[in-house]
């Protein structure tokens, strides 16, 4: 039996509520109506008290999680956008602090918090703590002896879950929401056909079936603009041997899926149970990008839309503002957009009346990637099952 089977047990049936799952402390809808009103209106403000003062009602929520309050603050503090979902992870590690009864809170990135002894000595002992997960946030009991650390790193779970001196990792998913994204490290060729790196192909063999099925029907360039959905092609033992390689990657103990208003805890081995696919697809326009890796097909591209380029390679084109793109979980400008593929960074621009020039050599494209998406549900029976499941693993 794993050393971990007692705290599992502990938080999964905390959490069941004997089959009455608990409900986030303000409804989903509402998270994503606070995600958006700091997205659209950080930018106006220059002060966090104006903004907080222009919006009662809204900052009123936002205060029900003391992390949410915080991030949004530090953000806007700092210039910078929220990442995606995280003011869900913040509203569910306030909602499992409620319902654990976990009434003290403290801000572990504020270098003046005063960190008390017994935090700090549980801090090192938790389990996960050397898997790159930066605790950022913590709720925890005045005995010390049940601890949410919510965590922030990039590529690590979302929340550590302490007690009886032994930690879990605790991943929080959206009902619908992203398994896994990643790049298509072979790029495309000039004829848009997706190439296979030997790094891809070793760490992402799972997915190279899907790579060949897209070669066979399609093209990058017949796709522009458009994704490649594969979901009907994932089936049931394809798609929990993904999964099963995704966990591999990232150590998951338990999953907290949001349904609705509910919080459904999921052991890792059960997820196939809970989730559907659809939506999976391989994502002609990444979210990364790098130098142009065609340029012959840039170069058309540019003559397509009116354009030319000069012996110095200074592209020329009609001027469009609709073109303009904004900086991800930002309110201003960023890009300018050349079809869906490439971009060009508005500073390495100059715009002169109806005509935009840029040099050739500063134009970006979007890498290819692939997504798993998760479609959500809740499965009592299989709740059922994982909770008689633990109860009698550690009864015997």
């Amino acid at each position: 039996m794993p050393s971990n089977t007692k705290t599992i047990k502990y938080f999964f049936n905390q959490t069941y509520n004997g089959g009455h799952l608990i409900d986030l402390i303000i409804p989903f809808e509402r998270i994503k109506e606070l995600d958006e009103l700091y997205k659209v209106q950080r930018s106006t403000f220059s002060s966090f008290d104006d903004f907080e003062n222009a919006f009662p009602l809204e900052f009123a929520d936002y205060k029900k999680s003391k992390s949410a309050y915080k991030e949004i603050q530090k953000q806007f503090n700092n210039g910078m956008g929220l990442q995606p979902c995280i003011l869900t992870e913040c509203f569910v590690a306030q909602t499992l602090a409620n319902h654990l009864h976990l009434n003290e809170y403290i801000d572990l990135d504020d270098v003046n918090a005063m960190v008390p002894s017994q935090l700090t000595g549980a801090i090192f002992a938790a389990q996960g703590y050397n898997d790159g997960s930066k605790f950022r946030y913590c709720y925890y009991n005045s005995h010390y002896d049940a601890l949410v650390f919510q965590c922030g790193a990039s590529g690590t779970v979302d929340i550590v879950f302490t007690k009886f001196n032994i930690s879990i990792r605790i991943e929080i998913k959206e009902q619908v929401s992203k398994l896994e994204e990643c790049d298509i490290t072979g790029l495309y060729d000039e004829h848009g056909h997706l190439q296979l790196s030997t790094e891809f192909r070793q760490k992402r063999a799972k997915y190279v079936p899907f790579i060949h099925l897209f070669n066979a029907l399609t093209s990058v360039f017949k796709m522009e603009g458009h994704n490649f959905n594969f979901s009907s092609y994932l089936e049931d033992e394809k798609a929990k041997s993904i999964i099963a390689d995704a966990l591999d990657i990232k150590v998951v103990d338990l999953f907290v899926l949001v349904v609705g208003n509910k919080l459904v805890p999921v052991l890792s081995k059960n997820l196939f149970d809970f989730v559907t696919f659809e939506g999976s697809e391989i994502r002609t326009a990444g979210r990364n990008y790098g130098k142009v890796f065609t340029p012959a097909f840039a170069k058309e591209k540019i003559t397509s839309l009116g354009g030319s380029i000069n012996d110095s390679g200074i592209v020329s084109l009609p001027y469009n503002p609709d073109n303009r793109v904004k900086g991800r979980n930002l309110n201003e400008y960023r890009r300018y957009s050349i079809g869906s593929l490439l971009f060009v960074k508005l500073e390495d621009t100059n715009v002169n009346g109806d005509v935009i020039t840029f040099p050739f050599d500063k134009i970006c494209q979007k890498k290819p990637s692939i997504s798993i998406h998760l479609n959500a549900k809740i499965n009592n029976q299989s709740l059922m099952g994982q909770f008689f499941e633990l109860n009698e693993l550690l009864n015997n």
